[in-house]
């Protein structure tokens, strides 16, 4: 019997050196069943569960062969290797210690028990493991990626990628390998790298559906929304309940515009994963966008009954609370956004500004007793600087000395504007006098002391900035010598990207009807590089004159002046609104469908921005795309002229 199992042991042995699964396990089976103690047997058929993929069976044979073989190496780094992939690195690191004692002592080893050790976040322990096994293996490819990886983790981000492309060297046909090394490039905000990483392992197996995700992700960072989409679509073809690509892909879809394919994507997120906060978050944003409050009120609710303290729902709440008009439930949720991770990180450049600036102690409002000096810290874009700085006056009128921080551009409009006011120019981190005041306020925060009620915003001033009247007499000049009619400042589109509201902006070729009115000169005050944008409206015959000596960036005294020289300005939702508004110029402010790009544009019952008086909201539902927008503004301007 003894001759007769030890044969059958030799072809079980050979079945599995062969690939043969099915076969190795059909012969342990039948040495089982005459001997059910045999720890070759049992130890086999463990191997044999582990390479088909069923770590939870494999770890059972194998803790029965370790009863009768206790201190046989190899099937402790085989129960190891098992209870890693059950996801329990203790027990696997325990494993591979006593293997090491009885003697195995090879690379592999090593390696195993520094991918256990930094499951457990135990980073120093892994990256000794993972240099004994480069040391004692220094061309084997798992070895050398997998060292990359702990590297990555310690933030020795060089050697890891030096070890990632040594690993490539030795094997470039590796996809998990520039796999591995398009994260981490990805994570240092090296996209076009990361992105060539990700389309090489690609190049190498089409069929990688985490790669297609995150080659998505970089797309859609990089704007390219449209591109995004079609590799969240290849993942979700390869792997139908991947939750992240669904999310990901509603995302992609609403930059685009295409909001029902956007909510259905982001319905498929919250079916992969009920209890996702961010998918319901991200649903909630898409029906607010679609102008189905109701809807967006459901998903921002359901998100907060599973975790009530759910900044990222309280603070997109809040804002469908301010789009409402409904100051008084609004502003709590606008003051979450310091915790809203994807809110956080665009209220100032640097991180570590918002650090210090929550470790100092804030200003509560008027009437705070032992308050010598407030320090209001700018936040977010230019745009939201101005919006909030309308409520100095206020701030004023508080009679609480202040040092206000403003963006450097417009350093000189502020201080010739409200001599009362003391103005710092932004830096990161803020100058000494705005941390040395005894409180400190973000300028975001300024709203929930000064606005609580529709009835507050009858406070705003008609006007905060004014322009120098000389430039002002100077471009007054140029633009009458180009001939006869109202002169309109023009703008159409905004620098920022943040991938939620896709019709803040539409093409210039688009406004080519408007641009050719008679009757008028449009001055282009659009800031960017629009070159090829204008050639293209001046080859169809459109008309928009530009001051091309003027920095439009960083020469904002110009352009107020530019602004302030022109009778009307007609603008989609960007800077320049914001800065007409404080001149309290006559604006126009477009946007399709009645949606509000921001809160600060849903308007108010006299069809004007309640935050500037002179801004009147130019939208409708039934103006439903851009083409129809435009033709009801030539009709309206035309109306205006007579």
């Amino acid at each position: 019997m003894a001759a007769h199992i030890d044969r059958r042991l030799r072809l079980a042995r050979d079945r599995a050196r062969a690939g043969d699964l099915a076969a190795c396990e059909q012969l342990c089976r039948a040495i089982l069943h005459q001997a059910p103690r045999n720890p070759e047997a049992l130890h086999l058929l463990g191997t044999s569960r582990l390479a088909a993929g069923r770590p939870d069976e494999a770890a059972s044979y194998i803790e029965q062969a370790l009863q009768a073989d206790a201190r046989n190496a190899s099937m402790l780094e085989h129960l190891g290797i098992a209870r890693l992939a059950l996801r329990e690195p203790d027990a696997a690191e325990a494993a591979f210690r006593r293997a090491a004692q009885l003697g195995a002592h090879h690379a592999l080893l090593d390696m195993r028990l520094g991918l256990a050790l930094l499951a457990q976040r135990r980073v120093a322990e892994a990256l000794a493991a993972l240099r004994s096994a480069a040391a004692k293996a220094p061309d084997d490819v798992d070895v050398q990626s997998n060292l990359g990886n702990a590297l990555a983790e310690s933030g020795a981000v060089e050697d890891a990628l030096a070890a990632y492309r040594k690993a490539l060297r030795l094997q470039p046909e590796r996809p998990d390998v520039h796999f591995n090394l398009g994260t981490q490039l990805m994570r240092m905000d090296r996209l076009a790298d990361a992105e060539s990483a990700y389309r090489a392992a690609l190049a190498v197996d089409p069929r990688y559906e985490d790669a297609h995700h995150n080659l998505g992700l970089i797309c859609q960072q990089r704007g390219r929304p449209l591109e995004a989409a079609g590799h969240y679509h290849q993942t979700l073809l390869l792997n139908p309940q991947h939750g992240s690509a669904w999310n990901n892909l509603g995302n992609a879809l609403r930059a685009l515009g295409r909001m029902e394919e956007a909510a259905k994507a982001h319905e498929e997120a919250v079916a992969s994963d009920p209890r996702w906060i961010d998918a319901r978050v991200n649903l909630g944003i898409t029906r607010a966008l679609q102008g189905q409050a109701d809807q967006a009120r459901a998903a921002y609710e359901a998100a907060l009954a599973i975790e009530p303290s759910s900044s990222n729902a309280l603070y997109n709440r809040g804002l469908l609370d301010l789009y409402g008009h409904d100051f008084e439930r609004g502003w709590p949720g606008y003051a979450e956004r310091l915790q809203s991770a994807p809110i956080r990180s665009g209220i100032r450049k640097e991180a570590a500004t918002l650090r210090l600036y929550e470790s100092l102690p804030k200003w509560r409002g008027p009437g705070e007793p032992g308050v010598s000096e407030v320090a209001i810290w700018s936040e977010q874009g230019i745009g939201d600087q101005v919006l909030f700085s309308t409520l100095i006056p206020e701030l004023i009128e508080a009679g609480v000395p202040f040092v206000y921080e403003v963006d450097k551009r417009l350093l000189a409009a502020y201080e010739r504007a409200l001599p009362a006011g003391r103005f710092l120019p932004m830096s990161d981190p803020p100058q000494a006098p705005l941390q040395s005041a005894s409180r400190v306020l973000l300028a975001g925060a300024l709203p929930s002391i000064f606005r609580r009620s529709v009835d507050s915003f009858s406070r705003q001033p008609r006007a905060l900035l004014s322009a120098l009247p000389d430039p002002v007499a100077h471009y007054r000049e140029r633009i009458a010598a180009m001939g006869p009619g109202r002169a309109i400042a023009f703008s159409w589109r905004s620098a920022r990207k943040d991938g939620v509201v896709p019709d803040k902006s539409a093409a210039l070729i688009d406004f080519l009807p408007l641009l050719q009115s008679d009757g008028m000169q449009f001055i282009d005050v659009q800031y960017g590089d629009t070159s090829a944008e204008r050639q293209a409206l001046t080859a169809q015959g459109g008309r928009l004159a530009r001051f091309d000596d003027v920095d439009y960036f960083n020469d904002l005294e110009a352009l107020l002046a530019i602004i302030a020289a022109c009778d009307l300005l007609i603008t989609s939702s960007n800077v320049n609104a914001h800065l007409a508004g404080a001149l309290g110029k006559p604006t126009w402010l477009l946007f399709p469908a009645g949606r509000a790009p921001f809160h600060y544009w849903a308007q108010g019952s006299s069809g004007r921005s309640l935050w500037y008086p002179s801004v009147e909201i130019v939208s409708a539902p039934q103006l439903a795309d851009w083409p129809l927008l435009i033709r009801h503004v030539i009709d309206k301007l035309a109306r205006h002229v007579g």
